[in-house]
């Protein structure tokens, strides 16, 4: 079975609000359904297209289970303060399948 890789590039709005009702929770809510944090981090190296604040990767164990904890009560829960707190229409979020 293919892994599954959710990659966002984050331009906050609020970042403190962001990182306190968010960004402190996710981790806990992925690892229900056997996510992980590759990276994560404000520091990356810019070479085209649009700076952002927070580059993310995650890995799960399949794209059914990064979808199952992404429509998950637990998720949902915590989805707002995401999407209230960031620029969505700047900002990528996308759950990919891997090899």
């Amino acid at each position: 079975m293919a892994k599954a890789y959710l990659m966002a590039l984050v331009k906050f709005t609020n970042q403190e609000q962001f990182k306190a009702e968010y960004g402190s929770k996710v981790a806990d809510v992925f690892k229900l359904f056997g996510g992980h944090f590759l990276a994560r981090t404000p520091i990356g190296i810019h070479h085209e297209g649009r700076p952002f604040d927070m580059h993310v990767i995650a890995e799960f164990p399949s794209l059914d289970k990064a979808n199952k904890a992404l429509e998950s009560k637990e998720y949902l829960d915590i989805k707002k303060h995401r999407v209230g707190n960031s620029n969505i229409d700047y900002g990528t979020f996308v759950v990919i399948e891997g090899f």
